[in-house]
């Protein structure tokens, strides 16, 4: 609303107060709609006093579009922003050279895990973004939750101590075998649209996520000497603490794919061959 107040001069003979003015108080704030003689809604609305006039301007539409987008600042809009949300997809884990062949050493062999039933979920959030050129590129960043699940097979029984790695004895029939690590971590992303519409929106998004590790565990079901055992692990089991991952997302509209590896090795023992950590999967935006 837009009002104005002043001394009409005397010789101005072609003002004339609004005919009729209707004031509505609603969820969006007061309305004021000026009427004509002829029943016609006007834009502007003057209101003439003893010694001077109001002038109200109503918004029009495309103006009340603009300030609905852009002009809340406690409420930004995220609709081109493709951090929050959740990753679902499967982990794996590379050898030193970043393959997939991980039998040529006897300990590192054993971490070749089941990829269709190693899960991976992260929960990411608290999203902010620096936009450098509007939405179309931008620098993401906020926070993320990552629970990797690694599956074997039973005949590669893991044998953990608190601190490391060791080769199994081999004497056990085991029929779970599952190693669990959980970071929390800050990712830094440089994103690209290449609309300024959701739904026409192809976007490309990469970078790194720097994570620490919040928790792990090892669990394990076996046979021996005919009992059935259960046994539950913690501790540090040769993890390293601090971990890495370069980042890889894109997507059309809201479905996402993502991919990443870590760039710091799984285990940080000298047991242990240096290996890495890997996730894809699909990102679903909330």
């Amino acid at each position: 609303m837009v009002a104005s107040a002043q001394e009409p001069e005397k010789a101005d003979t072609s003002f004339k107060t609004t005919p009729s003015v209707s004031l509505k108080v609603g969820d969006d704030g007061l309305e004021v709609k000026g009427q004509n003689e002829d029943g016609s809604y006007t834009d502007t609305t003057r209101i003439e006093l003893k010694n001077s006039y109001i002038t109200i301007v109503s918004k029009s539409e495309s103006d009340q579009e603009d300030d609905d987008d852009w002009g809340d600042w406690s409420k930004p809009k995220y609709k081109l922003t493709w951090w929050n949300g959740i990753d679902l997809g499967v982990n794996g884990i590379l050898n030193e050279d970043y393959g997939s062949n991980l039998s040529d050493d006897p300990l590192s062999g054993m971490l070749e895990p089941k990829l269709g039933s190693s899960r991976y979920i992260a929960l990411n959030m608290v999203q902010v973004k620096g936009r450098i050129v509007k939405d179309y590129v931008g620098i993401v960043s906020g926070l993320t939750i990552q629970s990797y699940n690694w599956k074997f097979s039973g005949s590669n029984e893991l044998n953990l101590n608190s601190d490391t790695m060791i080769t199994p004895t081999g004497d056990k029939n085991v029929s779970k075998n599952k190693l669990r690590a959980t970071y929390i971590g800050i990712p830094v992303l440089l994103e690209f649209n290449t609309s300024l519409d959701p739904k026409k929106a192809f976007h490309i998004t990469a970078g790194v996520v720097g994570k620490v590790r919040i928790g792990n565990m090892y669990k394990q079901k076996y046979s021996l000497d005919g009992n059935d055992n259960k046994a539950s692990l913690k501790g540090d089991l040769g993890l390293n603490r601090w971990a890495a991952d370069a980042t890889l997302r894109v997507g059309y509209r809201k479905l996402t794919f993502f991919g990443q590896v870590g760039l710091l090795p799984l285990f940080d023992n000298d047991n242990t061959q240096d290996v890495y950590p890997f996730a894809l999967g699909l990102f679903i935006k909330t």
